[in-house]
């Protein structure tokens, strides 16, 4: 929810995300609105945009809010599969198998 306050003495329609919403002349309203529209209204001399939602850090690469971190991947998940396939057949696994056939064979063997 973001608030735009009107500064000007003439009554704005503004496009919010459920459609229209009248913002009265020095007065204020609250709404949800996207980004894009966000920006155009900030960038206007004729209203303030309060309470603006926070912007996500673009070194936050795993969405908690701070920067730094990153997402698993199947690559780490892979290197997973393979140190317990080496620690089940006591070899290394073959480097063209994904994750799936890996987790099928291991699932193999500790069922025997």
């Amino acid at each position: 929810m973001v608030t735009v306050k009107n500064l000007t003495n003439s009554p704005y329609d503004l496009q919010s995300v459920k459609g229209f919403v009248r913002l009265p002349a020095f007065g204020e309203v609250s709404g949800d609105f996207t980004g894009e529209y966000l920006q155009l209204l900030e960038a206007s001399m004729a209203v303030k945009v309060i309470d603006t939602p926070p912007k996500a850090d673009r070194l936050d690469h795993d969405g908690d809010g701070k920067k730094g971190g990153s997402k698993p991947t199947e690559e780490s998940d892979l290197t997973k599969l393979r140190a317990d396939y080496q620690e089940v057949f006591g070899k290394r696994a073959y480097h063209g198998w994904r994750a799936e056939e890996l987790q099928e064979k291991i699932d193999a063997k500790l069922a025997e």
